[in-house]
């Protein structure tokens, strides 16, 4: 037999079985793209069960937001009835509010005051069972007695601190979900629908109008009664065939369930049959014309192996040769695989020297990485270390001068005025630190408002006047007036930090220029010091925290090296810019902030009067300390009993709701730290006790941030304060509540 017939029969031998084994094959696949579809199907299914319960939870989250009203507690329906329709009032969802005997109090479906039906015997019935259960509750598919539509509601039952019993219900229309599906842009051909417990139709995508309310199939209603999730083939209410796939909302119990039309799914699994069996035929057809072609060049093929094997002697990559003779083959492919091993070995020799060089420059930059941030952490704890020694060293002095029994009175005036000035420095200290971490997390937020920059620059520079900072130095102001809107408390920081850097680095008899001017768009203030100047290597970081430069190496001059990053932040905030140049080390420093101007206000906004410090307080008012630390807690008795305060004292929350609930006092200030419960608890017992809900609260903490001020004052605290503590911020703040509440009691406004 010639080569032409072995190779024919070794083609027939291998065609037939391949021909079996892929028609077998093309029926698996058939099969398999049905199920790939139907799982599509359930995927679907469990999409708009999530949908379903999302809307739901939704609800039942702002419902039990609503039930925390104030003005719900207070009877206050017109203003309940207000925040209600902020809840969900629209066309297809709206609030009501029942009593516990099932009669509605209000509808956000119509204006409040509207005349709303009597409660049904099926109301009374829902409302019971939900204040009985204490539980949320969904309901299936029902008309209601308001608008005669099919809707359901989710419940949830309430409880007034004041022990009145309601129900809150949010009510959904039908077709609210109906919506919801047609903004998913379900396939034409696709039906998605709800059932309820009973097997009634909540929200359809197909016929919506006339099948809800109407059972489902009941051969669908069986199965998904039966099964959690599953699937069937039947008949639709329209008479097509099809497959529905189920499965149930965890949160509602309703069914959900997607029909597709049976030829739809089928065309698809046929479809990929045809064009498998399109590329089999394809493959067969090619076979048999490569063992023709292969036939007729196997004798070429020996000599290309051949030439392959005298390339490989050569060292070269050998060509790839195809005879369609297996010995051949694997003979050429054993040539081939040689000749790449060979180059590949090559290659990876070369690869390996590149990667180990790179490797060990990773390793360097990483070790040089690492070492100046280990060198950037001990110059930082050393710096921070100095600053707190300083003021701590000058005020430990102060104290053991006032311990002196010789000492004079001029003497213990300076005492308390350096102790007083070094506390001050201590909290800018924390101050500074804490800005740059909100800031550095997003949470500072800016409250504008129409300033002259010339004026607020003018206050700054005589507040330093007053604190005694300038010394010597000679300030020389050239300012007209530019208005911003701007934030006066960080404007007061910004221009502070960058005063003071001036001051500092500047000589004692020194000179600094300021300037404000307008230019196009922008408001220019501009500081120039004639003091130690910046180094050209430190320029490029001289915005970066902790960077100081080296002739504050000893800490002569103070600081952490925070500010300038601080007032570039606060800067670009306000969307301004800032810029800062210098000829070198003693050629002093120009900094210049550019801020967006604006028009002059058309009122002009008046700085209001500082509030007197220490005014007279009430006669005897009686203030609660509630304060675990002993020191603090009798230097503030103290300071408020020589002001003419009466003052009881509790080291705990237990002990301070003991004197709270005994004395009954006008004013309470709580630390948050306490040991045996948080202060948050504490406000919130003294709120729940009728006799106590007028006390003013005024919460003490070390923390500071805007997340803790709105937690104080969601515990039910007036006032939130920082330690170290201003006495003068505490009393002004208790006159403040104090005048508030007798404004309130005799109707009239704080101060009239």
């Amino acid at each position: 037999m010639k080569l032409r017939g072995h190779l024919a029969l070794i083609a027939t031998a291998t065609l037939i079985p391949v021909i079996v084994f892929s028609a077998i094959a093309l029926n698996m696949l058939l099969d398999a793209e049905r199920k790939a579809v139907l799982k599509g199907l359930h995927e679907t299914a469990r999409s708009t069960a999530l949908m379903i319960d999302r809307e739901l939870g939704s609800a039942e989250t702002g419902l039990k937001v609503l039930a925390s009203s104030p003005r719900l507690a207070a009877g206050d329906f017109a203003g309940f009835y207000e925040q209600a329709r902020l809840l969900r009032t629209d066309g297809s969802s709206w609030t009501t509010l029942l009593d516990s005997r099932g009669q509605q109090l209000l509808n956000t479906v119509v204006p409040f005051g509207s005349a709303l039906p009597p409660a049904s015997p099926a109301a009374r019935e829902g409302v019971a069972r939900v204040l009985g259960s204490g539980r949320t509750e969904v309901s299936d598919l029902v008309t209601g007695s308001l608008t005669r539509r099919y809707l359901t509601t989710v419940t949830i039952p309430v409880q007034t601190p004041g022990g009145q019993r309601y129900v809150l219900t949010q009510v959904f229309a039908a077709e609210h979900f109906t919506q919801i599906f047609r903004q998913n842009r379900i396939p034409a051909t696709w039906t998605v629908a709800v059932l309820d417990h009973a097997g009634n139709f909540v929200a359809r995508s197909q016929q919506a109008d006339r099948l809800v309310g109407r059972p489902a199939r009941p051969e669908l209603v069986s199965a998904a009664q039966a099964i959690a999730d599953g699937e069937i083939r039947h008949k639709t209410l329209e008479g097509v065939d099809s497959f529905d796939v189920f499965t149930h909302s965890p949160l509602s119990g309703w069914t959900v369930a997607v029909a597709v039309p049976a030829e739809v799914v089928e065309a698809s699994a046929r479809q990929a049959v045809v064009v498998a069996a399109f590329g089999l035929l394809a493959a067969l057809f090619a076979a048999a014309g490569t063992a023709a072609l292969v036939s007729r060049r196997l004798l070429t093929s020996i000599g290309g192996v051949d030439a392959a094997a005298a390339a490989l002697a050569r060292g070269e990559s050998p060509p790839p040769v195809q005879t369609g003779v297996a010995e051949m083959d694997r003979l050429a492919t054993s040539l081939a695989s040689a000749g790449a091993i060979l180059l590949q070995e090559k290659h990876s020799r070369q690869q390996a020297e590149s990667e180990r060089a790179r490797l060990m420059e990773n390793e360097r930059i990483a070790r040089q990485q690492a070492e100046l941030q280990n060198r950037q952490k001990d110059q930082f704890l050393a710096m921070l270390g100095h600053e707190l020694r300083n003021p701590l060293s000058a005020i430990s002095g102060a104290i053991a001068v006032m311990k002196a029994r010789d000492a004079s009175a001029a003497l213990n005036v300076r005492a308390h005025t350096i102790i007083e000035r070094q506390s001050n420095h201590l909290s800018h200290i924390v101050d500074d630190l804490l800005d740059l971490s909100r800031m550095s997390m997003g949470r500072i937020t800016l409250e504008k408002q129409p300033l002259d920059l010339a004026a607020v620059v003018h206050a700054s520079i005589d507040t330093l006047h007053a604190a005694g900072r300038v010394g010597a130095c000679d300030i020389d102001i050239e300012a007209e007036p530019v208005w911003i809107d701007a934030d006066r408390t960080r404007l007061d920081q910004i221009i502070g930090n960058v005063l003071g850097n001036a001051l500092k680095f500047s000589s004692r008899k020194g000179r600094i220029d300021i300037t404000v001017t307008s230019e196009a768009d922008d408001a220019v203030w501009t500081v120039r010091d004639f003091g130690i100047g910046i180094s050209p290597d430190l320029m490029p970081n001289i915005f970066d925290a902790f960077v100081q430069g080296a002739a504050q190496a000893d800490h002569a001059l103070g600081g952490l090296g925070i500010g300038l990053n601080l007032v570039r932040q606060l800067v670009q905030l306000h969307g301004g810019r800032i810029a800062v140049t210098s000829a070198g080390v003693g050629a002093g420093t120009l900094v210049e902030v550019r801020l967006p101007r604006r028009s002059l206000p058309v009122v002009a906004v008046e700085t209001p009067p500082p509030v007197a410090l220490h005014p007279e307080p009430p006669a005897m008012s009686t203030v609660l300390l509630i304060e675990d630390n002993a020191d603090s807690r009798e230097m503030m008795a103290m300071l408020l009993g020589m002001l003419g305060y009466q003052v009881l004292e509790a080291a705990n929350g237990v002990d301070g709701l003991h004197l709270a609930r005994d004395k009954q006092p006008a004013i309470a200030v709580v630390d948050i730290g306490l040991p045996d419960m948080d202060g948050y608890e504490v406000a919130r017992q003294l709120r729940a006790d009728l006799a106590l809900q007028n006390m003013t609260l005024i919460a003490l903490t070390g923390y500071g941030q805007d997340a803790d001020r709105k937690r104080a004052l969601a515990a039910g605290f007036d006032s939130h304060l920082v330690k170290p503590l201003d006495m003068d911020v505490l009393v002004n703040t208790i006159i403040s509540h104090q005048a508030k509440q007798r404004a309130h009691l005799h109707g009239t406004q704080p101060g009239a």
